[in-house]
């Protein structure tokens, strides 16, 4: 009837089009949205190489703890490298936390059967360490350093330039009868031996030493007295401003 008709046609006047959805598009968005978390992921679960040089949790050795994820197997190559470097292991843990294996291996110097004190020795066998990570498995070399950086100046300078991955951060804390000393920096060959030189230099006495070394942070714990003591609070801003000054001629910044 005309009635109707007229109604209909008021109705179609009025009608609201509904967007078009474009389903492409949105899929494309939705997938970069969820891309970014999974990369980061991907990123967060990716095994970091590990050498840690303990010298305080076993009184008859100096405990070597290595790890990097599933990567590495027996690690028969560092054991025999050890030996070379005229140490005996005294014995060997291995365990699984996840994906990750940790090889432990409490070793003493051969010539005198007590455990290893000395900084250049110390730096010596992190290098051995690594060294063997990288040539067994490259995927490490994106976080060591295979050789020690030369100065721009051409000079025998600290520790020559590197690029700053890591915040410097040094600190003091005073115990009972010595200092305990934590420097965390960018990691380095010869990091730990131009450390203790500097400190010797301000007639510290290092009394021992730890190494930690992750991905391509460097975490060296240090004990020192001054004259047969706990430094004072002006020796210790002393030791840290000295430090400070000293890493800085060797970092650049990156970007």
């Amino acid at each position: 009837t005309t009635t109707t008709r007229m109604m209909m046609m008021a109705v179609s006047r009025h009608r609201v089009t509904a967007p078009v959805v474009r389903r492409g598009m949105c899929c494309r968005h939705a997938r970069g949205a969820r891309a970014a978390p999974r990369a980061a992921a991907v990123d967060a679960e990716r095994p970091v190489p590990k050498v840690i040089i303990d010298n305080k949790s076993d009184a008859f050795a100096t405990v070597l703890e290595v790890s990097f994820g599933e990567y590495l197997g027996e690690l028969l190559d560092t054991v025999a490298a050890l030996r070379n470097l005229g140490l005996d292991i005294s014995r060997g843990e291995v365990s699984m936390e996840g994906k990750n294996k940790t090889s432990k291996f409490f070793v003493v110097d051969r010539a005198t059967s007590e455990k290893v004190t000395a900084s250049a020795r110390l730096e010596e066998i992190r290098q051995t360490i690594l060294t063997n990570m990288v040539q067994f498995h490259p995927e490490a070399a994106e976080y060591i350093q295979a050789k020690k950086p030369k100065r721009r100046d051409g000079y025998d300078a600290p520790l020559g330039k590197v690029a700053t991955t890591v915040k410097t951060k040094i600190s003091c804390e005073p115990e009972r009868y010595h200092t305990k000393l934590t420097v965390e920096c960018t990691d380095r060959p010869g990091l730990l031996v131009d450390v203790v030189r500097t400190l010797k230099d301000l007639s510290l006495n290092v009394v021992s030493a730890e190494v930690d070394t992750i991905g391509d942070k460097a975490l060296d714990i240090i004990y020192v007295t001054h004259q047969g003591a706990a430094l004072s609070k002006n020796m210790e801003q002393l030791v840290v401003n000295s430090l400070a000054y000293y890493l800085s001629l060797s970092e650049e910044e990156s970007y």
